[in-house]
C-alpha cells in the first residue's frame, strides 16, 4: 500500500526554456525517492485551474527555474528565478565572501589606478538582453578607460541601453578557459569547462588591436568543451548559491587566474533560461555539439537524478 501524500512539490514549466518531458522524468524520480511527496507540474503561461486547486490542497514547495508567469500559487514556499542586475550580483557575492573580480560602474567621475586595477580591465554591458550574446564586452588598457554618454556609443552597442561596468581583468590563460556550473539549490548538475580554439589577443599588441579583439568566450569559434568535476570549482558554485539563495537554478560562470590559481565568480545567470539540456536558446549549439556531448552533460554528474534528490529534500524540509 502506498503511503498517503503529505506534501506537494509544484514545478512551474516555462515552455521553450525546458522540455516538459524533463520535468515528467524528474517528477517520477521524486515520487520514487519519497512516496509521501506528490508532484504537480503547471505551465507558467497557461496554468490549469484544477492543477492550481490540487497544488494548494497540501503543504507545498513551488519551484520555478524562471519567473512564475501567470501562475499565482495559493500556498507554499516559493523559489523562482529572476533577472538580477549584474552589479547587484557582484555586490551580494562579495558580501557573502565569494571572490569576484573588482568591479565598478563606469561613470563620468570614474578614475582607475593601474596600480590597483592592473594593466588591463574588461568593459562589460549591464543590459541583460545583449550581454548574454557577448556584445559590448571589451578588453582595454586601464589607462584608456573613459566614460561615454549613452548617445555616444554606436547604434547597436548595449551601452546605449544601460550603464557599463568596468571589471578587473582575470588572466585565465591564452585560451581563456572558464567553467559553467549549473546548480540547483546549490548542488551542481553539471560542470562544463570551455576554452577558445585559438589564443586570445596578444597582450603586447597595440591598443586598437586589443580593443577590437573578441574576448567573450561565447562569441569565439572553435571552442572546446569538456564536462569534468573539480572540487574547488563546485565548492565555489555552492558558495555563490548561498549568497543569492532565492534563485534556485543558477548558471554560475567561474574563471581561474592562471598565475595565482585563485577562482573568481563572474556571474550567476539567475534568470532561469539556463536549463540547457533542452532549452530552445541552446538548441543550435546542441545540434553542433552532437548527441554524445549532450549525453555527457546529463550523465557526468547524474543531473536528473541529482535534481530529483535535491527537490525531494528541499520539499520535505520547506513545504508549507
Amino acid at each position: 500500500m502506498q503511503p498517503a501524500l503529505q506534501r506537494h512539490l509544484v514545478i512551474v514549466h516555462q515552455p521553450g526554456w525546458q522540455a516538459l518531458d524533463d520535468w515528467y522524468e524528474i517528477a517520477q524520480m521524486v515520487r520514487r525517492i519519497d512516496p509521501t511527496t506528490g508532484v504537480v507540474i503547471v505551465a507558467a503561461d497557461r496554468p490549469d485551474p484544477e492543477l492550481l486547486k490540487l497544488a494548494a490542497s497540501l503543504p507545498s514547495l513551488v519551484f520555478s527555474a524562471g519567473p512564475l508567469g501567470k501562475f499565482a500559487p495559493a500556498r507554499g514556499k516559493v523559489y523562482h528565478g529572476r533577472p538580477i542586475h549584474k552589479f547587484e550580483q557582484l555586490r551580494r557575492l562579495a558580501a557573502g565572501r565569494v571572490r569576484v573580480p573588482m568591479s565598478t560602474m563606469l561613470g563620468p567621475d570614474t578614475k582607475l589606478d593601474p596600480a590597483m586595477w592592473g594593466e588591463f580591465v574588461v568593459l562589460k554591458p549591464t543590459d541583460i538582453a545583449t550581454s548574454s550574446q557577448g556584445r559590448g564586452i571589451q578588453l582595454m588598457r586601464t589607462v584608456r578607460v573613459r566614460y561615454l554618454k549613452p548617445e555616444d556609443y554606436p547604434e547597436d552597442h548595449p551601452g546605449r541601453r544601460a550603464p557599463m561596468v568596468v571589471q578587473q581583468f582575470i588572466n585565465s590563460g591564452p585560451r581563456m578557459p572558464h567553467y559553467r556550473v549549473l546548480t540547483l539549490f546549490g548542488e551542481p548538475l553539471y560542470c562544463q569547462m570551455s576554452e577558445a580554439g585559438d589564443n586570445r589577443v596578444d597582450l603586447s599588441s597595440d591598443d586598437e588591436t586589443i580593443e577590437a579583439a573578441p574576448v567573450a568566450l561565447n562569441v569565439l569559434q572553435g571552442k572546446t568543451k569538456t564536462f569534468l568535476y573539480r572540487a574547488d570549482v563546485a565548492a565555489l558554485a555552492r558558495a555563490a548559491y548561498r549568497a543569492v539563495p532565492e534563485a534556485p537554478l543558477q548558471g554560475c560562470d567561474i574563471i581561474r587566474d592562471a598565475a595565482t590559481d585563485r577562482l573568481y565568480v563572474l556571474e550567476l545567470n539567475p534568470g532561469g533560461n539556463t536549463w540547457h539540456f533542452s532549452s530552445d536558446f541552446q538548441a543550435p549549439l546542441r545540434a553542433v555539439d552532437g548527441p554524445e556531448h549532450e549525453a555527457r552533460r546529463r550523465w557526468h554528474l547524474d543531473a536528473f537524478g541529482t535534481a530529483a534528490h535535491v527537490l525531494a529534500d528541499v520539499t520535505r524540509r520547506e513545504a508549507v
